[in-house]
């Protein structure tokens, strides 16, 4: 700021941050604005960069300029496929992980802990890579490298999302490996 001889006074007086409380309107992933530098690589991310939905964008003109869905509907409303590339480039958290969203909250989340554990996305044959986040014995959320040339980063719902019925089992039923002397249908 001396350098350039900055005068941020001149916007006028206190810092301005969104006051709108955070959006837990879907259990995949949340939106604190109130953490939103205005950086736009979400809205990038939503547009040409990847998706091409253009589900997000920016409202309002000056410092009044804010990351929204189109008209300020409601996200399950807009055009969102729920692709989460806007969470793999957002640089402050202000959009996450609802599973990471709710570990911070009970004060859980623990990158140190965490495995990180890179392979091939298993729904179709693009041959996407995925990093596995894994705490406690559990996936805790997925992304993709930024330097991978086929993904760039970016991701499927499927890839991003689609993690959610690991260790799930149902009341009553056991999974059980065919042994060489068993036929796949026998127990």
């Amino acid at each position: 700021m001396e350098k350039y001889g900055a005068d941020p006074q001149r916007f006028g007086s206190g810092e301005t941050h969104s006051a709108e409380p955070t959006k837990i309107d879907n259990e995949l992933y949340v939106r604190d604005y109130g953490k939103c530098i205005l950086c736009y690589k979400c809205v990038e991310a939503c547009g040409v960069d990847a998706q091409n939905t253009f589900a997000i964008g920016v409202a309002g003109r000056g410092f009044s300029a804010h990351i929204a869905t189109e008209f300020d509907v409601p996200l399950p409303q807009s055009a969102c496929v729920y692709c989460g590339n806007c969470i793999g480039v957002c640089p402050t958290g202000a959009l996450m992980f609802k599973s990471e969203y709710d570990m911070r909250k009970a004060g859980t989340w623990d990158e140190r802990d965490q495995t990180r554990t890179d392979t091939i996305c298993p729904y179709c044959g693009v041959g996407c890579t995925l990093t596995v986040h894994a705490q406690d014995g559990k996936i805790v959320r997925v992304t993709s490298p930024l330097d991978h040339s086929v993904t760039n980063g970016h991701l499927c719902i499927k890839g991003r999302f689609g993690w959610q019925f690991v260790g799930i089992r149902e009341a009553g039923v056991e999974a059980v490996a065919p042994s060489s002397s068993s036929s796949p249908r026998q127990k």
